[in-house]
């Protein structure tokens, strides 16, 4: 593979093999057959090399992300990894494997070493790229003509051509880059990683910066980066977008247009001019919408009276924010006999405003994922039928747990029938307090939770309990049906059983005959209503899963120490908080039960101690045994260290 370098040369990676450590280097992974079939000597091996993040979790998906070291660029899949920044130089270990046919490391573990620039694209000619397998993983820039496009507003493609070479490049829907303005005949520079995918190879854009149009001329202006700092917002409130303008000249002119729709009626569109600090540049609707939805997009002009907007074809095509609170209950509300069970508002722009039953991770099964219920004023009486949603926020930046209250803006969606809440982007959600209420579980029969007859004419229908936190009435395992999934009726017909479906692995194995109760959310999936238990204490009480005892200070911050530990009769807790930010810190027993609150505030930038004296929220003193201190700031980072009290 083609030595790929940048700033000063990275260090050399290592390979463990055997229990034996040797010089390794990712050239020597990433290697393809004539075919471009993935051929490495490492496959299944275990590994570690180094190198400096170039795409970022969220970018692609969820987890994935790609280094580039010394000799080449690989990938790696870990949602939890970081948070690391463009430039961060990583230790990454793990095995090899493929994707896709992409050699990438999976299981993988990363540490941050060093921090440093971005990445500069390798500069490549489409003929040196066609038929290359060397280079997948490197991120590379490249130029030529527009030849063909595939344009439908989803993952698009368009190819380039120079001379008799043309070139594939990709372009992932959870980029959100914009193409309308890509037309066959116009010249643009391509930068992202190279990457192969069932055996074509292909360019794969990060962002909207990665397409310049006319490189090496005057260029066009680039409006990326499009966000407001609260997407959340009611008819009287201004919206403020912001974005990041570039051009090879100077911006004479940024524009922001907007118009108020209400359903379909869209109104006119008014413009206000944005300022800016440097290249980001800011624009504010002004509030008093008329609507339920605010569409809106940028124009700039620069020195050379090239116009551009984004989207490209505004305004045809623009961006949309909704107005205003809905709830739940409008969402999901259909009735339980129509032919039609989806969401009467499919695909409306809406705000949303709950309590996180379901956090992202292993309560949900990834990291983009949470479950979120209506906040009634009373909990204990308030019927919650048609008051949750699943929300899925492609990226899984940010982490959400369970008492978490959030508003969000976004459109409404469905999912092989599942109703969805589809957030704007990641900053789209607003993370409002900790420990909220939790609603108290609704106890149901399993043949109420599983119906999805349209014809039996009784009003029921498992749909109303979609998300909705909810407990089954004692109820008899009939059967088991593999990867940890059984069947419980709270009759003795089979007829009336529901599904119970782990979203991961518990110590409880459902055993023909158990009478039990299982309390979690619903969900609907392979054309069946299920029960998603996340964790022991709502079948059987049981311990915690793995703690990370070593957690590292990330950007945020995070824990510094626990010491004395072991304690008695305390110890302190310290931990620095870097940014301004939500804060909370509490204590858990063994089972998995807060025993204490030590803080839950918003505290400024600085080193904190607390101390914990072995005692409950009551004043009670603890037994001896394991605890465990568990860290969030804001919902950027969650850390957990254990303590063992002993008397």
């Amino acid at each position: 593979m083609k030595k790929h370098l940048f700033g000063t040369a990275l260090l050399m990676c290592l390979v463990v093999i055997g229990g034996m450590a040797s010089a390794q280097t990712i050239d020597e992974i990433q290697v393809y057959d004539a075919l471009g079939a993935p051929a490495s000597p490492f496959a299944g091996q275990a590994v570690t090399v180094t190198g400096a993040v170039y795409v970022q979790k969220g970018t692609y998906n969820s987890g994935t992300w790609y280094i580039q070291g010394a000799t080449g660029g690989i990938n790696f899949f870990d949602g939890a990894a970081g948070p690391f920044a463009l430039g961060d130089v990583i230790e990454l270990s793990g095995t090899v494997g493929s994707l896709g046919g992409e050699i990438n490391i999976s299981n993988s573990t990363a540490i941050l070493l060093s921090s440093g620039p971005e990445v500069v694209p390798a500069t490549k000619t489409i003929a040196e790229l066609v038929g290359n397998y060397e280079e997948v993983g490197n991120l590379i820039s490249v130029i030529g003509t527009v030849a063909a496009t595939n344009i439908n507003g989803g993952s698009d493609t368009f190819w380039i051509n120079s001379g008799t070479d043309t070139l594939e490049v990709f372009i992932d829907s959870d980029t959100a880059i914009d193409l309308s303005a890509v037309a066959i005949g116009d010249l643009y520079q391509v930068s992202g990683p190279f990457i192969v995918y069932n055996g074509a190879l292909e360019m794969k854009p990060r962002f909207q910066a990665d397409l310049v149009e006319n490189p090496g001329g005057d260029t066009v202006p680039i409006i990326a980066n499009i966000n407001s700092p609260d997407w959340v917002i009611e008819a009287a409130d201004p919206l403020t977008i912001t974005a990041t303008i570039t051009d090879d000249g100077t911006i004479v002119s940024a524009n922001l247009f907007y118009a108020d729709t209400q359903d379909t009626v869209q109104g006119p569109f008014s413009s206000v001019a944005m300022t800016n600090v440097g290249d980001v540049y800011t624009g504010v609707i002004p509030g008093g919408h008329a609507g339920d939805r605010v569409d809106f997009y940028i124009e700039a002009t620069d020195d050379g009276a090239q116009t551009v907007t984004n989207p490209g074809a505004a305004p045809a095509s623009y961006l949309s924010a909704g107005v205003g609170f809905t709830t739940l209950y409008e969402i999901n509300t259909v009735h339980p006999d129509s032919s039609y069970q989806g969401s009467p508002l499919l695909g409306k722009y809406v705000n949303i405003h709950g309590v996180v039953t379901a956090g992202t991770g292993t309560d949900t099964g990834a990291a983009s994922r949470f479950v979120v219920q209506e906040m009634a004023e009373n909990p204990l009486t308030d019927s919650y039928a048609y008051g949750g949603i699943l929300v899925y926020e492609g990226t899984g930046t940010y982490g959400y747990f369970r008492g978490d209250e959030v508003e969000m803006n976004g459109t409404v969606g469905e999912f092989f029938g599942l109703t969805e809440m589809l957030p704007l982007n990641a900053d789209a959600v607003n993370l409002i307090g900790f420990g909220a209420t939790l609603p108290i579980a609704t106890s149901l029969s399993t043949a109420e939770l599983a119906d999805k007859s349209l014809t039996d004419g009784n009003g029921i229908r498992g749909e109303r309990w979609e998300s909705v936190w909810v407990k089954t009435f004692p109820a008899a395992v009939m059967d088991t049906l593999g990867f940890g999934n059984y069947i419980v009726s709270s009759t003795p017909a089979r007829a009336d059983s529901l599904d119970v479906a782990p979203i991961t692995t518990l110590a409880y194995v459902g055993t023909i005959g158990d009478v039990l109760t299982v309390e979690s959310y619903m969900t609907f999936a392979g054309g069946d209503y299920r029960i998603v238990p996340i964790a022991d204490e709502f079948i059987v009480q049981t311990g915690l899963s793995a703690v990370d005892n070593t957690p590292t200070i990330q950007s945020v911050g995070g824990f510094r120490s626990v010491a004395p530990n072991p304690f008695n009769p305390m110890t302190q807790i310290k931990f620095a908080v870097n940014i301004d930010n939500l804060v909370q810190l509490n204590v858990y027993n063994i089972r998995g039960q807060k025993v204490r609150t030590l803080v839950q505030d918003n505290l400024p930038a600085n080193e904190y101690t607390f101390v914990f004296d072995g005692k409950d929220d009551s004043g009670r003193g603890l037994a001896s045994g394991t605890y465990f201190a568990r860290l969030r700031i804001g919902k950027e980072l969650v850390q957990v260290k254990q303590m063992m009290l002993v008397k």
